[in-house]
């Protein structure tokens, strides 16, 4: 008995300089067909170019069965290509499964990149919506055409290793890539707190700027966080101790205010072409919980890594009490997907 066909999962996080691409072409059981296969994986592999291939991901080359009521396309096919950030079709032989996937990718907007054999007839329609029609006469031959288009491939990356940002952005459905930055982040106190994160956000973001140059087309996300109680600036904990300190004194009260400094580059090579830098503020309200509830949060949460030790993305009892909720979590997405448009 076969095995049920799955769906494939793709992660939002890509790594550095590469693309993942959903991968067409008219597959025929059989070992010549195979073989083909794995010969432009390769090259694309080269290139920096990771594929999702229904034949292979999802029918496992004919040992998985599509269950009854689904299909291949409207249920897999289709929810794989809107993850991926591009589609690669291989038209040396037409289909009309190939016209269906160019079509869909069209309308979604994913870019179309056609490869075919040297001297292959390529229908008017598919040329007239791929980015480009790359011929060759050996899988190698795509392996310099692809480089290129990676390195000039839009792309947001996310200056930060904070597990709660790189979180937001798969919920919101955005592939990104992370690069840490060096920035110094000694807040300027000679500035108003709301100008300090936003200075800092932007230290981070032009420091990864500068470590891409080398890209094309990108969209750089940096942001910094604290929270405001008392009218001081409250970081991280650094023990648990502080933490459960931090905790106590907001528990019951509504004056806990997230200030998230946003800093958002639209960059292409050594150029800004665009970019955004403010802070923006939520303000939070702490449940009034119980001893043994706070210590069985701190046994459980990670406390230490978010400002005051509580905030919407680790504890229940912390709760939105006015603003964006993307803004008490420590990125404020709403700006993020204003640029990613522009991005695109």
């Amino acid at each position: 008995m076969s095995a049920l066909a799955k769906s494939v999962a793709i992660p939002c996080e890509r790594k550095p300089k590469t693309v993942h691409s959903f991968f067409a072409l008219k597959f025929h059981e059989g070992d010549e067909d195979l073989e083909k296969v794995k010969a432009i994986e390769r090259a694309l592999n080269k290139a920096g170019i990771t594929i999702t291939l229904m034949a292979r991901d999802v029918e496992k080359w004919g040992k998985a069965t599509i269950p009854e009521g689904k299909t291949l396309m409207r249920d897999y096919a289709f929810p794989a290509m809107l993850q991926c950030d591009c589609n690669i079709i291989e038209f040396s032989e037409k289909g009309v499964g190939l016209g269906m996937n160019a079509g869909f990718c069209y309308a979604s907007k994913k870019p179309i990149y056609v490869i075919a054999r040297t001297g292959s007839d390529i229908s008017t329609t598919v040329a007239n919506v791929a980015e480009e029609v790359i011929f060759y006469d050996k899988p190698d031959d795509l392996v310099e055409p692809f480089r290129k288009i990676v390195a000039n491939f839009p792309r947001v990356i996310l200056a930060s290793g904070s597990a709660f940002r790189r979180q937001m952005l798969t919920e919101s459905h955005i592939p990104f890539e992370v690069l840490k930055s060096d920035a110094d982040e000694t807040p300027n106190e000679a500035k108003d707190k709301k100008d300090q994160l936003a200075e800092i956000a932007m230290r981070k973001a032009m420091a990864v700027f500068e470590m891409t140059k080398d890209r094309g087309r990108r969209l750089i996300v940096a942001a910094d966080q604290n929270l405001m109680f008392n009218n001081q600036l409250i970081d991280k904990p650094k023990t648990i101790d502080e933490a459960r300190t931090q905790i106590k004194a907001m528990l019951g009260t509504n004056d806990a205010y997230a200030y998230t400094g946003n800093a958002i580059l639209l960059a292409d090579k050594d150029q800004i072409l665009e970019s955004l830098n403010l802070t923006d503020v939520a303000q939070l309200s702490y449940d009034n919980i119980s001893k043994n509830e706070l210590e069985i949060f701190l046994k459980n949460s990670d406390p230490l890594s978010v400002c005051g030790g509580a905030n919407p993305n680790n504890a229940p009892f912390v709760h939105l009490a006015e603003g964006r909720l993307s803004t008490a979590r420590g990125l404020t997405l709403e700006y993020v997907e204003e640029m990613y448009r522009k991005l695109l």
